[in-house]
């Protein structure tokens, strides 16, 4: 066997054979590292040595912890009102049909970054009207929250739109 692939290798350009040579290389090296992947366990993925007992079906388990949710539910509707009031400016712009100076719940540094940006648009999607579908907010911390809008265009495919909104005491983003 090792004759026949000497001899095959011979045939070949110098080039061609040292390629041959780091090919059959790297799949020797693959084919090592496979087998001493599934022979060598992982470490942290140990089996315990005990299995949990398991609990008796009439004692009652007390429940867990209830640990209050980083952002309070009013502040989470107002959130949700400053992510609307942006939405309902940020789409026309976006879109071309509005200015930077409607857009609602923005920091004045965020205002000034768009009054220097043109949407770039095609006259197909200049025509598109946007539309919320669903506006998801979910609050991290006290003091910051994570809002995703899905917007339909009447293009091909809805898309998402992701922004984050950072207490101030104007409540912008």
């Amino acid at each position: 066997m090792s004759a026949l692939l000497s001899a095959a290798l011979e045939s070949l350009s110098p080039r061609a054979r040292r390629r041959m040579v780091v090919i059959g290389g790297l799949l020797a090296l693959g084919g090592v590292m496979a087998a001493l992947t599934l022979t060598v366990p992982h470490r942290g993925h140990r089996r315990p040595a005990v299995p949990p007992r398991p609990v008796a079906p009439g004692s009652p388990q007390p429940p867990p912890p209830r640990v209050p949710p980083p952002v309070s539910r009013a502040a989470m509707l107002q959130a949700r009102r400053v992510a609307d009031r942006f939405l309902a400016g940020y789409l026309p712009f976006a879109y071309g049909r509005g200015s930077a100076l409607a857009i609602r719940g923005i920091t004045p540094v965020l205002r000034r970054e768009l009054l220097g940006q043109r949407a770039q648009l095609t006259p197909v999607e200049r025509r598109r009207r946007p539309r919320v579908l669903s506006l998801q907010t979910i609050g991290t911390t006290p003091a910051f929250v994570v809002a995703t809008a899905t917007i339909d265009d009447g293009g091909v495919s809805t898309y998402r739109l992701r922004f984050t909104l950072q207490g101030m005491p104007a409540g912008g983003l």
